[in-house]
């Protein structure tokens, strides 16, 4: 047997220790269990990884359509662009 650590996410350490307590096994052996069986070619498992590798990915900015690339960030994303302008006009 071999020992490793994860990070999970909450949401998967909320399931694993709900499924776990629900099978009655420990969440080593759950989780144990789910790698053991898991299809990477499942279009489920496939179709998170894929979105997982997107969001990693740095986002490619069109510098020929800024507008473009500006309405696909999130206010907290466009204020942090704006912060960071104002900090670099102060210097």
């Amino acid at each position: 047997m071999k020992k490793v650590n994860l990070q999970l996410t909450d949401k998967a350490f909320e399931k694993l220790t709900q499924y776990s307590k629900q099978l009655t096994l420990s969440a080593d052996e759950f989780a144990s269990l789910c790698f053991e069986y898991i299809d990477i070619k499942h279009q489920g498992i496939t179709a998170a990884a894929n979105q997982l590798k997107q969001r990693k990915k740095p986002p490619t900015i069109n510098k020929q359509n800024l507008e473009h690339h500006l309405k696909q960030l999130s206010s907290e994303q466009i204020e942090l662009l704006l912060t960071k302008a104002a900090q670099k006009k102060k210097n």
